[in-house]
């Protein structure tokens, strides 16, 4: 099961979100990237990095899968810090990347920025994935508290992007994955406004398309001010 909804919200002009999936012999791959910049240049990187990491693994697995999602990172951030001196207008664009590499029961993750990995597991919701931002810096810091981060006038300002610098520091992780388990990776259009207990309530309601829907159209009614991709996988799709 794999289900991808991608919303430019209520006041974008532009959708920069890019989000997909590839399936292979033992192996799949979901990302999910939050593209910024000026003009277009967002939507420039983000589709950049998900169609380099897809392209990391059209020959395959190699013998170590965590570094190979590494290593398509780290391609994708030297191929868009590249194009972005070629083109004033696409100077300083960047994406965050939430990549998932599923293969023999694991689930390999790669994580820039501030886009978000849950794990629905037995009726709870579970967030796998650290914000690189500044109000998170705060909160470990113990300068504010989770709930007054969420309300923060700077909470969509990022410490750590694909693409903005020559060298990309990435958060990985492979965790054993269970029967049963769903993933959702969404970027920040979403969780902006909606609640890890809520994406759990809504997303056990129904079947997977309308939740997904459900989802985007709460976060509008709630603002909607950035776009909001969310794709979810389960099941077979799970390798």
């Amino acid at each position: 099961m794999v289900d991808l909804i991608s919303d430019i919200g209520n006041i974008r002009k532009l959708n920069e979100d890019s989000a997909g999936w590839l399936e292979g012999d033992g192996f799949a791959l979901f990302v999910v990237c939050d593209g910024m910049g000026g003009h277009n240049a967002g939507e420039v990187a983000s589709e950049m990095a998900l169609n380099t990491i897809r392209e990391a693994f059209g020959s395959g697995l190699s013998a170590l899968p965590d570094q190979q999602l590494r290593k398509a990172v780290e391609s994708a951030n030297r191929a868009i810090y590249s194009m972005s001196g070629t083109d004033n207008h696409l100077k300083g664009m960047g994406t965050t990347v939430s990549a998932v590499l599923s293969e023999h029961g694991r689930i390999h993750v790669a994580h820039v920025g501030d886009s978000s990995l849950f794990r629905i597991r037995e009726h709870s919701i579970t967030k796998l994935t650290k914000d690189h931002s500044l109000v998170q810096a705060l909160v470990d810091m113990g300068t504010i508290t989770a709930e007054e981060a969420k309300h923060h006038s700077n909470k969509n300002i990022i410490t750590r992007a694909v693409g903005t610098n020559e060298e990309v520091e990435i958060d990985l992780q492979t965790l054993k994955s269970n029967p049963g388990d769903i993933y959702l990776l969404c970027t920040d259009g979403l969780t902006d406004y909606i609640s890890e207990e809520e994406i759990l309530e809504i997303s056990e309601k129904g079947e997977n398309g309308n939740s997904l829907k459900h989802l985007v159209s709460t976060a509008k009614e709630r603002g909607g001010k950035d776009n909001i991709t969310l794709l979810v996988f389960g099941g077979e799709a799970v390798k």
